[in-house]
């Protein structure tokens, strides 16, 4: 008896065995599709893992960036401040669980990132372009009078979105689709949807899957626009590894009677350097 619940706290316990020593790619490609116009954005990172006393250490390396995807809101500036630090290696230490404990040289490293989003404020003279300016400037000030600990958490968020032992231990016990509050972002704002967050163990790995919707509105000097968003989100884990090696994120927002106004789908893959591409 002893021995079965041992067995089965072991087989839930959290796995995060990442692959050593060896160069990982991280693709990430978004589409944004707004009305008639589609952009597309990638960003590459190489990513590599290695031992140390207390836990691992991972060096990052921004192989391509993608400037151009930034929205005047914290998120998306950040994203794009982070091509600053194109061609440069970021190392983070981690604990054995895969928690961020520190970060290599982080004020060299949030400098970069601080004069990567500062980059972002559009030049003009029209008052359009002057105020949107203005609203990146405000942010970006805001972003980078942040204390040391929020600094280490975004630039963490580099490399937190590969790492997911947690899933793999949740997975190991089967459980029925679960209500959850999901925060989503659109051309109209941020907001918080309603959905169903759904864990499953497959032949080719656990898959966790969120399903969401919910209305929202804004207001402009012409009035109050309403919404409805709707957010897909798909992630595949290694339950040898406990790292993400696929993610899916779908936000349409549509008009009030239905009818498609902007759409952004995130892919990103995690494969051996030099692998064929999914």
């Amino acid at each position: 008896m002893i021995g079965a619940i041992l067995l089965m706290a072991a087989q839930a316990a959290p796995v995060f065995a990442p692959p050593l020593d060896r160069s990982l790619t991280m693709t990430t490609e978004t589409v944004r599709r707004e009305g008639p116009a589609t952009r597309r954005f990638i960003a590459r990172r190489t990513v590599r893992f290695s031992t140390t006393p207390d836990g691992y250490r991972v060096a990052i390396t921004l192989d391509t960036a993608a400037p151009g995807e930034a929205d005047s809101d914290p998120a998306g500036l950040l994203r794009a401040g982070f091509a600053g630090l194109a061609g440069r290696t970021v190392v983070l230490q981690l604990d054995r669980s895969g928690a961020v404990t520190g970060v290599d040289d982080l004020p060299a490293i949030w400098r970069a990132i601080v004069e990567g989003m500062g980059a972002m404020a559009p030049v003009g003279t029209d008052p359009a372009t002057q105020a949107h300016a203005a609203r990146v400037r405000a942010i970006v000030a805001t972003l980078a009078a942040q204390p040391e600990a929020a600094q280490r958490r975004m630039i963490a968020s580099l490399v937190t979105p590969l790492i997911a032992p947690e899933l793999v231990a949740e997975a190991a016990t089967p459980a029925p689709p679960r209500a959850v509050r999901v925060p989503a972002s659109s051309i109209y704002g941020q907001t918080e949807l309603d959905g169903l967050r759904a864990v499953r163990y497959r032949p080719d790995g656990i898959e966790v899957s969120v399903s969401a919707t919910g209305p929202i509105a804004v207001t402009t000097p012409e009035g109050t626009a309403s919404a409805r968003i709707t957010l897909e989100t798909l992630r595949r884990i290694d339950p040898h590894t406990g790292l993400v090696i696929e993610s899916r994120e779908r936000v349409e927002t549509l008009t009030p009677d239905g009818a498609l106004q902007s759409e952004r789908l995130t892919v990103t893959h995690l494969q051996p350097a030099g692998g064929a591409e999914r």
